[in-house]
């Protein structure tokens, strides 16, 4: 059978998608990838083909463009001229790729869509705006601040308008991996019957560090003081979010680990460590606590390597992709705790008291290593193959048991 994976073009929505890919190539299956030029040299390193857009390349699947009606065609075009090379049997797309399922739907193929950490739209008809819980009236302002750039899309590409309720949408195409576990999710049956768990699927690389990295975290494991590895390059945080993280810091007995842009190194004091780029398993293996942003990679890194995490959310970015969802599914297991900065950016002391409960209280990665161990027993990859067969062979829509999730 012949897949075709259509990528964002987030390092980490890779990843995800070439575990899956390697699965499913070990039992003989072909796949290929449609997504943007910067990923085609891990690509290559992969022996997997990307398919360029076309005679011209150029960018496609840019996940800053992702609701906008001309990235979502961009994409079906992209799609559909791979699509006369590598006559695909089953596409694979992802879930911020909304041109996918246009594409999907004008060829007729069946439609599996690798997922986040949690699941992001509204599960049922909502109830009524007061009658709605804050995770509800995020999902419902999300899909429906989605639809019309959604049914713009459609229109240009000659389909009919999609007049169905929430839990029918074709965005999620026939078949949608979410990517956790049980564990982590609060109602699986409530959950439309496309939708199966498959673990984490997260696919980090395995990468040694350099020496001087190396060294930093065996002096930070000799002086017995706590590694906080703090990701903050994201560009939906206030400008004003490092110095109030340096100054929350500046005396505390911790070592941070920051990856961040290099000029934030001007300002670090001396137990600070700045990295535009680092080896994140081999880091997350040696931290105490993750301060980040709660995109699916972040969160997902953070647990399945046993780390409880603080969850950083702009006040003004609630609408971010998937942020929302996926702080609330870690802050209700007990392994996460959330905090939402204003438009002015944090304080630091807010900042520093919230870091300190965080490091302090045992609780919190004690629920991290017990969710670490359920990711490892739930061989995610494995199951999201099974899924992805069962896909293929039936032509779609896919619908199975719920006792299958």
């Amino acid at each position: 059978m012949r897949y075709l994976f259509c990528c964002m073009d987030r390092v980490g929505d890779i990843h995800a998608a070439l575990v899956i890919a390697r699965a499913l190539r070990e039992r003989g299956h072909t796949v290929a990838f449609v997504t943007g030029p910067p990923l085609a040299p891990l690509l290559h390193r992969e022996g997997f083909e990307r398919l360029a857009r076309g005679e011209r390349d150029g960018p496609s699947f840019e996940t800053a463009a992702c609701a906008n009606p001309m990235e979502m065609v961009r994409q079906v075009r992209h799609i559909e001229s791979a699509l006369a090379r590598f006559p695909a049997d089953v596409l694979v797309g992802q879930q911020l790729a909304f041109g996918v399922p246009l594409a999907a739907e004008r060829q007729h193929l069946p439609l599996g869509v690798v997922g986040q950490l949690a699941y992001i739209f509204p599960r049922a008809q909502p109830p009524p705006p007061e009658q709605r819980d804050a995770a509800t009236a995020h999902a419902v302002r999300l899909y429906e601040g989605l639809l019309p750039h959604y049914a713009t899309a459609r229109q240009t590409c000659g389909l009919p308008r999609e007049d169905r309720a929430p839990q029918d949408t074709s965005l999620i195409g026939d078949l949608l991996l979410l990517r956790t576990v049980p564990e982590l999710e609060e109602d699986v049956g409530s959950l439309p019957a496309r939708v199966h768990l498959v673990g984490d699927c997260l696919g980090l690389p395995r990468e040694e560090p350099d020496a001087a990295l190396r060294d930093w975290l065996d002096e930070a494991a000799a002086s017995n003081l706590p590694v906080l590895f703090a990701r903050l390059g994201g560009a939906t945080l206030p400008p004003s979010t490092w110095p109030a993280f340096v100054e929350a810091l500046r005396d505390e007995p911790v070592r941070v680990l920051a990856l961040a842009p290099q000029a934030a190194a001007r300002t670090a004091p001396a137990h600070f460590l700045v990295r535009s780029q680092v080896p994140e398993s081999f880091v997350l293996e040696r931290a105490r606590a993750v301060l980040t942003q709660p995109t699916t990679t972040a969160a997902l890194g953070a647990l399945t390597h046993g780390c409880p995490a603080l969850l950083l959310l702009h006040e003004e970015a609630q609408l971010a992709l998937e942020y929302p969802a996926v702080a609330e599914a870690c802050v209700r297991t007990g392994a996460a705790r959330s905090l939402t900065l204003p438009a002015s950016g944090p304080g630091p002391v807010q900042l520093r008291e919230t870091l300190r409960s965080l490091l302090d209280d045992p609780a919190p990665r004690a629920r991290a290593q017990q969710l670490q161990r359920v990711f490892a027993a739930f061989d995610g990859p494995a199951r999201a193959a099974d899924l992805l067969e069962q896909l293929g062979s039936s032509g779609g829509p896919f619908q199975s048991p719920h006792s299958n999730r």
